[in-house]
C-alpha cells in the first residue's frame, strides 16, 4: 500500500529533520571547514542526503508492511536488511569517498539504529492515523445507511396515509358526482404520478412541491367547495428545497382534525417568509369530536426534517393551529 499523496510530503519533511537530527554532530564539526573544504561539503551533503534516503526507504517499508499480510518475522529480517545497506554504503562512502577511518562505521551504526527508532514510531503513528480514519469512514458510511433507512420507513409510513385518504374521497365522489369522480381521477393520476417521481428523493424543489399543493388542494375544494379557504402567499419559491409531501400532509392533517362546514369553514394559510428561510402554514381550529388521534403525522415530519435538515419543525396553537417548516436554500 502506497503512502496517500496528501502526506508523502509531509513524510519527506520527516525524514529530512530525522537526517538533519542524526547528523547534527558532523555538520556543526565541519561547519569551520565548508567555506573552505569541497570535501566537508561533500562530507555533509552524502551523510545528509544517504540518512535521508534511508529514512524515506525505511518509513515506506514499515507502512506497507503494516497493511500488507507479512509476518512480523520477515517484517524484523527486511527491516534490517534496509538497516545493513545503509550502514554498508554509508561506510564505504566514508572510507572511499571521504577518507574517514574504518573506525566511524560506529557512528554509521549509531545513526542507522536511531533513525530506524525515529521512523518506527512514526509509521506507527501513520498506521494509526489510517485505521482512526478508517473506522470514522465506516462510522459515516453506516449513518449515512441508517439515516436512508429511517426516511424510507418514514416515507412508507407517510405515503399509505395519503392514499387512503385519497381513495376514502374518491368513493364518497362516485356516489355523489360521477362526472367530478372523472375530474378527481384524473388530478388524482397526476398527485400520485408525482408521488412516485419523488419516492426515491430526500429533497425537491419548494416550486414543485407547491405545484403537487395545487393538485391537492384542487381535490379538496372539488369535496367541500366554499367550506375550504386555502390562501397562499408565496414569495420566494424557487429559492428553497423542501422534503416532498410536507405541505401535503400538513393540509391533510388539518382536514382530519377539524369540522368543515358552511357555519365553520376551514381556513388554511400559507406564507412563506424568505428572509426567515420558513414556510408556515396556519389553519383554523374547529376540532371534530373524538379526532384526537396518535400525532404520528407530525413527528413523522419532524422526523424527516430533523434527519435531513437538521432542524425539526415547530408547532404553535392558540386561537390557530401553526406549523413553521424549515425551508432549504
Amino acid at each position: 500500500m502506497l503512502i496517500n499523496p496528501s502526506i508523502r510530503k509531509f513524510v519527506w519533511g520527516v525524514s529530512f529533520l530525522v537526517a538533519l537530527f542524526v547528523n547534527f554532530p558532523i555538520i556543526f564539526l565541519n561547519l569551520p571547514r565548508i567555506t573552505k573544504s569541497n570535501l566537508a561539503i561533500a562530507d555533509v551533503t552524502l551523510q545528509l542526503l544517504l540518512c535521508f534516503v534511508y529514512s524515506m526507504a525505511l518509513i515506506h517499508f514499515l507502512y506497507r508492511s503494516s497493511h500488507a499480510n507479512i509476518t512480523k518475522s520477515k517484517q524484523y529480517t527486511y527491516a534490517f536488511l534496509i538497516f545493513l545497506g545503509f550502514v554498508l554504503i554509508l561506510s564505504a562512502v566514508n572510507i572511499s569517498i571521504i577518507q574517514l577511518s574504518p573506525m566511524t562505521t560506529s557512528t554509521v551504526v549509531v545513526r542507522g539504529v536511531l533513525i530506524a527508532l525515529i521512523d518506527y514510531f512514526f509509521s506507527r503513528f501513520l498506521t494509526e492515523t489510517d485505521r482512526k480514519n478508517e473506522v470514522l469512514l465506516e462510522n459515516e458510511q453506516l449513518k449515512q445507511e441508517n439515516l436512508m433507512n429511517q426516511l424510507s420507513a418514514l416515507k412508507n409510513q407517510l405515503n399509505p396515509h395519503f392514499l387512503f385518504n385519497s381513495l376514502n374521497t374518491l368513493s364518497w365522489l362516485i356516489n355523489e358526482d360521477k362526472a367530478k369522480s372523472q375530474l378527481y381521477l384524473q388530478k388524482l393520476s397526476q398527485v400520485l404520478r408525482y408521488s412516485l417521481s419523488m419516492q426515491e428523493q430526500t429533497m425537491v424543489n419548494l416550486k414543485d412541491e407547491l405545484i403537487l399543493m395545487d393538485n391537492y388542494i384542487f381535490l379538496l375544494q372539488m369535496r367541500f367547495g366554499e367550506n375550504l379557504k386555502i390562501t397562499q402567499k408565496l414569495e420566494g419559491k424557487e429559492k428553497f428545497r423542501i422534503p416532498p409531501h410536507s405541505l401535503q400532509l400538513l393540509i391533510e392533517n388539518a382536514i382530519k382534525h377539524n369540522v368543515i362546514s358552511s357555519n365553520s369553514p376551514l381556513k388554511i394559510t400559507i406564507k412563506i417568509k424568505p428572509d426567515e428561510e420558513i414556510i408556515i402554514v396556519s389553519n383554523t381550529i374547529h376540532t371534530k369530536a373524538n379526532s384526537a388521534g396518535t400525532g404520528i403525522g407530525l413527528v413523522n415530519l419532524s422526523e424527516r426534517f430533523r434527519l435531513l435538515v437538521g432542524r425539526e419543525i415547530e408547532i404553535l396553537q392558540d386561537k390557530a393551529f401553526t406549523v413553521i417548516l424549515p425551508l432549504i436554500p
